[in-house]
């Protein structure tokens, strides 16, 4: 961000293109798979195994039910809170509190891009 005033700040997010809300649901990677990948941190994507990091939900780990790119959010399943009518509803996470710990491997492209930044590094 160029801008120091938040109301800049948030009309740029509101406003900003597909691929620049994909770098809003980038998460740190675990250790092992930073190893594995050489790199520190990756896209989100449903199927993925996350851990909470931050908040009243820190310390759970369990699989992404849903990515909302468009408001920057994770949907973790098990991750609800309850309503005023008591209906359980799912609690939006940001992505920058979460740590990847499993891939989905299940996409080739996304697997072929985060091989190839492996060889970058060497």
């Amino acid at each position: 961000m160029t801008s120091k005033q938040p109301r800049k700040q948030r009309q740029r997010a509101r406003s900003a293109p597909l691929h620049a809300r994909h770098r809003n649901v980038r998460s740190t990677l675990d250790e092992d798979l930073r190893e594995e990948y050489g790199c520190r941190n990756a896209r989100v994507c449903q199927g993925d195994t996350v851990e909470v990091m931050r908040g009243d939900f820190a310390g759970h780990e369990d699989e992404v039910v849903r990515v909302d790119t468009k408001a920057g959010e994770v949907h973790v399943d098990g991750v609800t809170i309850e309503t005023a009518d008591g209906e359980e509803v799912a609690r939006p996470l940001k992505a920058s509190n979460l740590r990847i710990t499993e891939l989905n491997e299940d996409d080739p492209v996304r697997m072929d891009r985060l091989s190839d930044e492996d060889g970058e590094d060497e």
